[in-house]
């Protein structure tokens, strides 16, 4: 009886355990994850990647490699996907951030999605806040731009083997009363020390060799904030939309020739005045606008954002002779006043280094390939428009690839039925706005809004032609409504 009473004792013993012991040692394994989870969710939006130091009080050396590794790596995780927040849009090229309080540089590229290209350790003023005077050692927080590269400026334990002035003050800088200069981006090649610059901004020789292959004179942005804030990439500020309806109005103003309407964008005193004023007036009376065929929208649009300072950057694209696309980079300056975005001004550098890379490299190369094939490409959409429009079926067949195919009909189908078109048409008119072109290598697609009308037919909508390059001319191969 004894021994079957032991067994029955024992029995419920190991029940207990069984079932209540490990949810004690779930709940306090549950409790310390989501402790850590919480630590990591709270940093991770103002902290860049790799912004955590591995320096730790805990008195558990397993916890402290632990709980770093976690962190450190739900950040880079969580930084991968986000961007500094004054980068409001880009279209094309690279981006400098500057996180003053980490002592980073960053480099941003959009490709679809954007991505780091590069990030490098720096050192900026020994004293924080924006530079007010020349002397006070401090970083100037702002927008900024290259102007020039220098070789071997000075000292190479002091400046390295190359130096970015910047171009501090800008009209913003000067308006607020803040003067100094000579605020460059330099390298060294002694040890790299957190804020001990006079107000430049320093990096490693090595890593400044580096960082100069993304740098574009006059056109790279570099903007240095004191501390970076970290958004989502599909983050849409709620300032946006004013910025490009204000670039909107800028274009339409400028296509129309209306200096007037361009002074409304300006800030009360900033308005274009005296030999700025004649130039802009004699550039814009000159130009030869293609009204007729194109409503020509700017390109290469980026737009940028450090507290109450705004940069938009993009190409103003006219036409001129011949058929010929041209066009020049342009800067709007803006300010916020009483919750509303200013011009107060606008600037177009030296067109000798705004295309060019600061280091001759493949992306020099790279880049000149491609704004040469954008204007090839827009001369035989020109071509093909006009021809049409006139009637000059033997041009207008020449825009063609000879294994052209559309709605099931070869080249001598298409042509057939395009004539048999204007035979039974007039007052054909054509044009095209809110065109697109994306190359690659030899074939390329250009989107675009056509509008279309005549005696028989009145239409708008989205045009794809997919084009190739045959014999060294661009060639229509598809059409796709």
């Amino acid at each position: 009886m004894i021994k079957k009473l032991f067994i029955v004792y024992y029995i419920i013993v190991l029940s207990f355990l069984f079932f209540f012991y490990p949810r004690e040692v779930f709940s306090v394994v549950s409790s310390s994850e989501t402790t850590t989870a919480s630590i990591v969710s709270s940093n991770s939006d103002e902290m860049p990647d790799s912004a955590i130091s591995s320096d730790s009080e805990e008195t558990s050396d397993s916890k402290v490699a632990s709980d770093t590794l976690k962190i450190s790596n739900s950040i880079t995780t969580t930084g991968s996907r986000k961007i500094p927040d004054s980068i409001v849009s880009i279209s094309s090229g690279y981006v400098i951030v500057v996180d003053k309080k980490y002592q980073k540089i960053y480099v941003f590229h959009k490709d679809g999605i954007f991505s780091k290209v590069f990030e490098a350790r720096c050192s900026t003023g020994k004293n924080s806040g924006s530079k007010e005077v020349a002397g006070d050692a401090k970083t100037p927080n702002g927008i900024f731009f290259t102007t020039k590269m220098l070789n071997n400026p000075g000292p190479p334990e002091i400046y390295g083997s190359m130096a970015f002035p910047l171009d501090y003050p800008t009209i913003s800088d000067k308006r607020a009363g803040r003067d100094g200069n000579n605020i460059w981006i330099h390298g060294t090649t002694k040890s790299l020390l957190p804020k001990q610059s006079k107000g430049c901004v320093v990096l490693y020789d090595s890593d400044l060799k580096r960082l100069a292959h993304f740098i574009y004179l006059n056109r790279t942005p570099v903007i240095i904030s004191e501390s970076v804030k970290w958004v989502p990439q599909n983050y849409v500020p709620p300032f946006k939309n004013e910025l490009e309806k204000i670039l909107t109005s800028w274009n339409k103003a400028f296509v129309e020739k209306d200096i007037k309407k361009i002074d409304s964008l300006y800030m009360e005193g900033s308005e274009i005045k005296g030999k700025r004023r004649e130039e802009l007036h004699d550039k814009i009376k000159s130009l030869k606008f293609l009204n007729k065929h194109f409503v020509l929208q700017p390109r290469d649009i980026s737009i940028l954002q450090e507290d109450n300072n705004a940069v938009i950057v993009f190409d103003q694209i006219f036409a001129v002779n011949n058929n010929s696309f041209q066009g020049f980079y342009n800067k709007l300056i803006l300010e916020k006043m009483n919750n509303k975005w200013y011009v107060v001004d606008d600037a177009t550098p030296p067109s000798a280094t705004g295309r060019h890379l600061a280091l001759a490299s493949s992306k020099q190369k790279e880049a000149t390939n491609d704004h040469s094939t954008q204007k090839e490409i827009l001369n035989l959409i020109t071509k093909w428009l006009t021809s049409w429009k006139s009637g000059d079926l033997k041009t207008y067949r020449d825009c063609y690839a000879s294994d052209f195919q559309s709605k099931e009909m070869d080249l001598d189908a298409w042509i057939s039925h395009k004539s048999q078109v204007r035979q039974n048409s007039e007052n054909i008119n054509i044009r095209i706005d809110k065109l697109k072109i994306s190359a690659n290598g030899d074939t390329a697609k250009a989107f675009f809004i056509q509008h279309y009308s005549s005696s028989i037919l009145r239409s708008k909508g989205k045009k794809t032609l997919e084009l190739k390059k045959t014999d060294g001319e661009w060639k229509i191969f598809r059409e796709i409504i």
